[in-house]
């Protein structure tokens, strides 16, 4: 009796020390170029965390309800003017990047109280999941700017965070793993990691007019595989189809014969994010790759304001990165406007609408898409952490981004 005694004080002496202590500041590494970051251009990992310190995702802010079939009731709590929801849907209607489609069933919308209201055309199949894109944050983050500081923000909907303020410090990848290594930060954040995490954030070339002969040449010379692995920094995978793992399950890969070499060849022109390390080193294996076969390409560094939204002209491809939300209806509308098929949506909301199992009638039409569709999958995603073990309780969210707000540091 009395051993049971020792066993279970002892446990409850190891439960306390690993409860939540309020207070702290987490000192972080951000392997990240990118100088600032708003809710439409966090479309990198990296970027898409930093934009949710500061901001909450706007599925995790409202509470979603239909109380007609026509109508999306997006309610907030007393803390949230509804006025910020409103913001939030006309930034993305207006927007002429890939998630304005997020919103192709959505007729308008009105504020009734403390909610606001969406009116829809038919059912708008699985828009509440679609509503956890970066590009609908709210800034209702868990820090507020302080100088060089996050500051712990009281007011926001979910309650103040555990720690009392995060510092971050952009570095270069080697730099951030030094400065973990002499403990001079807790955690690096875009580390290089093998980590199993949800990979929602894909990379993709968009062809231009004319050049569906591309996707052969491209099937045939170029490895997916190879590519996530040589020139993204993991947690990373190659795309096969228009989904990544994350939305469904990646079939096998066809193997595609490789076609005669173009005579004479053609003169092409691949535009990259210039702040995007891997979209270059993607652009140069492409160019070595279909030369053989007649394509000579011409890399052009872009700024990513110039790339986003912007379909591309005859003779060009352009790499496009973007994040795909938690839901296979609202990635299948993405990759549709992404390859300039917009007039097809209705249609395909129709379709979803009137399916037993909307998810996977949505893997259906992705999977006849990918043959149609003038654009050409490469690779996913994540974001790789690294952490000492004072980091306590590092969860991620539906994005597979890890949620500082709930970060704790153990007791010395």
């Amino acid at each position: 009796m009395k051993r049971a005694l020792l066993c279970l004080c002892l446990a409850s002496l190891a439960h306390a020390g690993n409860r939540a202590r309020p207070g702290g500041t987490l000192q972080v590494a951000l392997v990240s170029p990118s100088a600032a970051v708003e809710p439409l251009t966090a479309d990198a990992p990296v970027d898409a965390l930093r934009l949710l310190l500061t901001h909450q995702l706007l599925c995790r802010v409202v509470e979603a309800s239909r109380p007609t079939p026509g109508v999306l009731r997006l309610a907030t709590p007393p803390s949230v003017d509804p006025k910020l929801v409103v913001e939030a849907l006309q930034r993305v209607s207006t927007t002429a990047t890939p998630v304005r489609a997020l919103l192709s069933g959505v007729t308008g919308w009105a504020v009734a109280g403390r909610a606001v209201e969406l009116q829809l055309r038919g059912a708008a199949p699985d828009l509440e999941r679609s509503l956890c894109h970066p590009a609908f944050a709210l800034p209702l983050g868990a820090f507020r700017a302080k100088g060089p500081k996050l500051e712990a923000f009281d007011e926001q909907p979910s309650g103040r965070p555990h720690l009392d303020a995060v510092v971050l410090q952009a570095a270069d990848a080697r730099t951030a793993e030094r400065l973990f290594a002499q403990r001079r930060v807790q955690v690096v954040l875009g580390a290089s990691t093998a980590d199993e995490v949800p990979q929602l954030f894909v990379t993709a070339l968009a062809l231009g007019p004319g050049l569906d002969a591309l996707k052969p040449a491209i099937e045939s010379t170029t490895d997916r595989a190879d590519l996530a692995r040589f020139f993204v920094a993991a947690p990373a995978g190659p795309l096969t189809g228009l989904f990544p793992a994350t939305l469904a399950a990646q079939g096998p890969v066809v193997p595609v014969s490789r076609p005669a070499p173009l005579t004479p060849p053609r003169e092409l022109v691949l535009r990259f994010d210039e702040e995007a390390p891997h979209e270059q080193s993607i652009a140069q294996r492409l160019q070595v790759k279909l030369q053989p076969l007649g394509y000579r390409l011409a890399l052009k560094a872009t700024p990513r304001s110039q790339l986003r939204g912007r379909a591309p002209a005859e003779g060009e491809l352009l790499l496009q990165s973007f994040v795909l939300p938690p839901s296979p209806t609202g990635a299948l509308l993405m990759w549709l406007e992404l390859g300039g098929q917009r007039a097809r949506i209705p249609a395909v909301l129709q379709q979803l609408a009137t399916a037993a199992d909307v998810d996977a009638r949505a893997r259906e039409l992705a999977t006849q898409l990918a043959l149609e569709l003038p654009v050409v999958p490469l690779v996913t995603r994540g974001l790789g952490v690294t952490a000492s073990k004072d980091v306590q309780h590092l969860t991620r969210d539906v994005l597979g981004l890890p949620r500082l707000d709930d970060v704790f540091l153990a007791a010395e």
